[in-house]
């Protein structure tokens, strides 16, 4: 029952981070055009995709760090280790590499990227701007 809970809360976190969510590259968006249905295609889209948002994702947590002072620094490196924790939990993705990730790995661990970078960008942005 479990499992089935946790796919439903992810397929609505899903649609509703891909209807809000303006963080997804143009080549993805392109290749999830091109991949139709085709769920390996798919699968091979999201893994590129997860890819560029972990880049974009470690450079804003390198970001927050910089703006920092050293007390939050420490606050920061932890969190994102927890955070990597429950990707990993949530997707089931502990131990494993990117390119043996599943459909569900991949779906999962995307729309978490893309859900948390957005967040600390959202945070950045308003943490400069004051």
């Amino acid at each position: 029952m479990k499992p089935l809970i946790m796919t439903l809360l992810m397929c609505c976190a899903g649609i509703s981070a891909q209807a809000y969510a303006l963080s997804f590259s143009k080549d993805y968006e392109g290749c999830m055009r091109k991949a139709g249905s085709h769920s390996e295609s798919i699968r091979t889209c999201q893994i590129k995709e997860l890819k560029v948002q972990n880049k974009r994702l470690k450079k804003v947590y390198k970001l927050t760090a910089k703006t920092a002072n050293p007390a939050e620094q420490a606050l920061i490196k932890q969190s994102k280790a927890q955070w990597h924790q429950q990707r990993g939990n949530a997707c089931q993705t502990a131990g494993k590499k990117i390119k043996a990730y599943n459909g569900f790995n991949s779906s999962c661990a995307l729309q978490m990227t893309v859900s948390h970078a957005d967040m600390m960008e959202v945070r950045l942005n308003n943490k400069i701007m004051k």
